[in-house]
């Protein structure tokens, strides 16, 4: 069977570069095909990676030398480090600045390593200095800071703090500065957060809509901002909203504690412990993902509703679109009209409609958690109607051959294999042919 890839245009894919009709038919396509799904998070994270990358001008004086070069004036030579004649009075002096400087560099590495347990926020700015010192040498725009008195403003109390012109930026451990007079770099000023250490380049906030009682973000109640590594939690009488980016929304419901994990042009990321939130996503697939203590999910461009109980089991119920649930190399896909469960230390259930049997919703979970096996398998064989294949398609993958073949014919017997799709390579579990099958049983389902 000539399966079609897209590998050649998952690039402008990830960039946002495609007519929304072709976006559209690889989203569907990457869903199903575990290679192009490779492929895909490989450049997603090379995207992710070289978003990361600054710009440095070189030094003038290679340029000079260039130049020079050019002109037949001299031979171009570029250096890492500047190259001086040892025993002239100018080189002498700059060498011994440099073995200062390493040294100094290595007696702050050593002395850091006998206490890194508690001295992280020191460690950072003792860092910094010594890049400072570094720059010098090689000077970096990003770290070059004018000798000028400048003004910070904090988000929390809108207070300023005046620095001295004489003293270092980086002395201070600085709370949000999204009020600051003068824009300083994030990764100038270390950051101090009590939930979690994060990257300083990550540094970002989400707005937060209170629609009922007093949520909590942080220590701090009815705040209009979540940033990442801070929990929003709500009790028994406050709702709140959360705007994701500009991709979509969350509502958060009472008796639930999120985590803003993080959030980039490649990924928006926050993590469940208990509770209930309603997402509405409108972005490209794998975009959004949730973290729950007993799976990942992958939001597909959906709604969906997603419960955490008290110990860490989840119920996913979507209501438009797909959501792939992820754990331990296994996934589910869930389509909207679909419901999945899953189980703390015992993986990934089985998706069924949500309409589906009392009978045959039991059976799944006691095929899926309590080693229902063959006589779970057969109830809901005998319970299953068209809009069980959704569920008789996942049981292929987790079934053992005898049960297998039982499970093809059901399947079958409601939706018929594609052409270049044949029983003996669905029984042996053959990928291209079981994805063209779920593109039938896909396009029966939205009917």
């Amino acid at each position: 069977m000539n399966e079609k890839h897209y590998k050649e245009k998952l690039s402008k894919f990830v960039n946002h570069e495609l007519a929304q009709t072709e976006r559209q038919a690889i989203a569907e396509h990457i869903l199903l095909c575990a290679d192009c799904r490779n492929e895909h998070d490989q450049i997603k994270l090379g995207a992710a990676l070289a978003s990361q990358l600054q710009h440095v001008d070189a030094p003038e004086s290679v340029w000079n030398k260039i130049e020079n070069a050019l002109d037949g004036k001299e031979k171009a030579q570029i250096y890492l480090i500047p190259q001086f004649l040892f025993f002239d009075s100018r080189g002498f002096v700059a060498m011994a600045s440099l073995f200062i400087m390493f040294g100094l560099v290595a007696a702050i590495y050593f002395g850091l390593a006998e206490n890194e347990s508690s001295e992280n926020v020191k460690n950072e700015t003792l860092i910094q200095d010594a890049k400072a010192e570094i720059s010098q040498v090689i000077p970096t725009p990003n770290e070059t800071l004018a000798n000028q008195n400048t003004t910070i403003q904090t988000a929390e109390t809108n207070s300023a703090i005046q620095i001295p012109s004489n003293k270092n930026p980086n002395d201070l451990i600085q709370p949000q500065t999204t009020n600051s007079n003068v824009k300083i770099s994030p990764k100038n000023i270390p950051m101090q957060r009590n939930e979690m250490t994060i990257a300083q380049t990550d540094l970002v906030s989400w707005n937060v809509e209170t629609l009922a009682g007093m949520p909590k973000v942080g220590n701090f109640l009815g705040k209009e901002k979540i940033s990442v590594g801070q929990f929003l939690e709500t009790d028994a009488n406050s709702r709140a909203r959360v705007q994701v980016a500009n991709i979509g929304n969350v509502e958060i419901a009472p008796n639930s504690r999120v985590q803003l994990v993080g959030t980039k042009s490649t990924e928006h990321r926050l993590s469940l412990e208990r509770g209930v939130l309603q997402a509405k996503i409108f972005a490209p697939p794998r975009l959004f993902i949730v973290d729950t203590p007993s799976a990942v999910v992958v939001d597909l461009g959906c709604e969906y509703t997603l419960e955490v109980d008290a110990a860490g089991n989840s119920k996913l119920h979507v209501t438009s679109g797909f959501v792939a649930l992820e754990r331990g190399g296994r996934e589910s896909i869930v389509p909207a009209g679909a419901m999945c469960l899953t189980k703390k230390g015992k993986g990934l259930g089985t998706p069924f409609s949500d309409d589906a049997s009392a009978e045959l919703q039991k059976a799944v979970q006691r095929f899926d958690f309590e080693n229902g096996g063959s006589e779970s398998v057969q109830t809901i064989i005998k319970q299953s109607n068209i809009y069980d294949t959704l569920t008789l398609w996942h049981l292929l993958s987790r079934t053992q051959k005898a049960e297998r073949a039982q499970v093809f014919d059901a399947l079958n017997s409601f939706v018929k294999l594609p052409n270049g799709a044949t029983r003996e390579g669905v029984l042996r579990l053959d990928k291209k042919m079981l994805t063209a099958w779920w593109k039938e049983i896909e396009n029966v389902w939205f009917e």
